[in-house]
């Protein structure tokens, strides 16, 4: 069962709105529920788990939940669980998020990886540049998806620290459709909520572009050729250029000094 409708961070904390659904179902008084909130840093250094107990007569009519005195800009794992003491129908669960504190202007994240470019395209290759801003042991996944080429091997990479990325596909078909750079990011750091629930797996996916197409190849060789040619056609304009100078200087050297 999902909990969790949508979260709005706050620079110390969350608050978390729920599924109306959820209420119904699973807080009413009949069931006598107990309402968690708890929050993991992603970085084992910052910190420990930060656990909120609610009474779900609060939450029955607005329906939010939230949870303070976190650190500003960090990443956790953002939990609702419940459970119930009705002996005709008891229930329990969880519902988890990964979830950024904002910075301190204000600014929030959805995605720990930024600043994504197409660096370049041929027949053959697809060359990206990306940034990851994450700060805690995390799996990156990166993939295309969506086109109408076969399946193309996806890179993983593994780190710990805001990272710099060079992404490169290669041996692709030329002039194909192969859709979005796509990417699942899935923190390594692992924790319990207030009720002893292990919280790992979880993952963020993201699709940046859309129709990523390699180009013909006759067009990219032709392009790549006419480099040096220009280059060739560029030095002896150059030195046809310092000749006539030379010529010139001479010249009038000779109707200077005769």
């Amino acid at each position: 069962m999902k909990a969790i409708h949508f979260v709005d961070p706050t620079k110390h904390g969350f608050r978390v709105i729920l599924l109306e659904s959820f209420v119904q179902s699973y807080l009413p008084e009949t069931q006598m529920p107990t309402l968690f909130v708890t929050a993991i840093p992603l970085k084992y250094s910052d910190g420990f788990s930060v656990t909120k107990v609610v009474v779900p007569d609060s939450v029955r009519e607005d329906r939010q939940v939230k949870i303070t005195d976190l650190r500003e800009q960090l990443w956790y794992y953002v939990c609702i669980e419940w459970e119930n003491i009705n002996r005709y129908n008891e229930t329990t669960g969880t519902d988890c998020r990964i979830l950024r504190t904002l910075d301190r202007f204000g600014k929030g994240a959805e995605t720990t990886v930024v600043k994504v470019k197409n660096v370049d395209t041929s027949a053959t290759t697809m060359n990206f540049e990306l940034h990851s801003i994450a700060d805690f042991p995390i799996r990156l996944t990166a993939y295309l998806q969506g086109g109408s080429a076969d399946i193309v091997p996806a890179q993983e990479f593994v780190f710990s620290e805001p990272t710099n990325i060079n992404l490169e596909f290669k041996n692709l078909r030329e002039y194909t459709d192969y859709g979005q750079l796509c990417f699942i990011e899935e923190p390594l750091t692992n924790g319990y909520t207030a009720l002893g629930r292990h919280v790992a797996g979880l993952s963020i996916r993201k699709c940046h572009f859309s129709k990523l197409q390699t180009k013909d190849y006759e067009l990219s060789t032709s392009s790549f050729e006419a480099f040096p040619l220009r280059r060739a056609a560029s030095g002896t304009k150059l030195s046809t250029t310092l000749t006539l100078i030379a010529v010139l200087s001479v010249l009038l050297y000779l109707l200077t000094y005769r």
